[in-house]
């Protein structure tokens, strides 16, 4: 036979091998810690690992009670393969246990399963990771220690310091809904500026740490009387500082927030303002606004709330907090995502 001709047949014979058996990708673990991860979750259908809204979006996954969420485990220098994939891409998302820490780092990847290729290999590491979830809330309540944690600490109706983090939550008697380390660091942030969009790490940031935009603490309530918010930032404001609420009704892939609350703490010289951005209306200002020394504070009255703000947000919304910068001298806004955290209240008075 032509050696040209067998070499072809071969060749023929292994592809068709190769499309005939299924996918197979091997992960593997480079850490000493171990890595639990769950692929493709409902939750986070239609998001990809390029996505702009993927830390936010990952954060609120975990932070949500577990539902019935299995994470596979993979012990440190550990491989696994991960059979009976479809063709296509699918998304990792997972997080290293690591026994000294409060906060665990998230991986997210995107996983190409495609026979024609054989086998693929993804190596995880923890760093640098795309955010931190906290241990013990939300999805990785398994995984709570009795130490009190530093970092991000969702509350539950306290005004005092969460143990050993030395962050204030400041002195308005409002409860607190969430605080932060006075080392808290968001894993990457986002950079617009001439129509570019750009999601960095925030070794990039030329503003992370300017004037206003380490956020302490937040407290706030909702009842009859209307909607109290407090910001606590060490250090001040600066008139380039603004702070974003956005408020979802649901989590569902593509579904954009209905809400968004702009808190300008220098909008007007050392007079703060508030800015209700409402899918489908204009924007306006809501309610008043008080900056005095590290503190800003929103009182929103019941009658502002009443005009369709309640009934936007839905029964059960979760709120993403951001801090914003915006360089007027080049043209650039930066955004740093703090944290997602649930706010029942909001629907619980219309």
């Amino acid at each position: 036979m032509n050696k040209t001709l067998l070499c072809a047949a071969a060749a023929a014979f292994t592809c068709a091998l190769a499309f005939g058996q299924s996918p197979v990708v091997s992960l593997q673990n480079q850490e000493d810690s171990t890595f639990y991860y769950v692929i493709d979750p409902k939750e986070l259908s239609g998001l990809t690992a390029g996505s702009p809204l993927l830390a936010s979006k990952v954060a609120a996954y975990f932070s949500t009670a577990d539902t019935g969420a299995t994470f596979a485990a993979l012990a440190p220098q550990a491989e696994a393969k991960l059979t009976g994939l479809t063709e296509g891409v699918h998304l990792l998302v997972g997080f290293f246990a690591q026994l000294d820490a409060d906060d665990f780092p998230v991986r997210v990847v995107a996983l190409q399963a495609d026979s024609s290729v054989g086998e693929r290999f993804y190596a995880v590491f923890a760093s640098p990771a795309q955010l931190n979830v906290r241990r013990g809330v939300g999805k990785l309540a398994q995984y709570a220690r009795p130490a009190s944690a530093q970092g991000t600490t969702v509350a539950s109706n306290r005004t005092t310091d969460t143990e050993g983090t030395g962050a204030p939550t400041g002195t308005t008697g409002l409860p607190a809904i969430v605080t932060f380390s006075s080392s808290f660091d968001p894993a990457v942030f986002t950079r617009e500026s001439s129509g570019s969009f750009k999601v960095l790490s925030i070794s990039e940031s030329r503003s992370w740490t300017q004037t206003g935009t380490r956020i302490a603490s937040v407290q706030g309530s909702l009842d009859s009387d209307g909607l109290k918010l407090a910001l606590n930032v060490p250090g001040g404001f600066s008139p380039s500082v603004s702070y974003f609420l956005y408020v979802f009704d649901t989590r569902a892939a593509g579904r954009e927030n209905p809400l968004t609350l702009e808190i300008e703490p220098m909008a007007r010289g050392d007079r703060g303002a508030c800015i209700l951005w409402q899918k489908g209306s204009a924007p306006r200002l809501l309610g008043t606004v008080k900056t005095l020394g590290t503190a800003v504070e929103l009182d929103v009255g019941a009658d502002d709330l009443a005009s369709g703000v309640l009934s936007a947000a839905g029964t059960s919304p979760t709120v993403d907090l951001t801090a914003g910068w915006y360089d007027r001298a080049l043209g650039i806004w930066e955004e740093f995502y703090y944290s997602t955290f649930p706010a029942p209240a909001m629907g619980a008075t219309r």
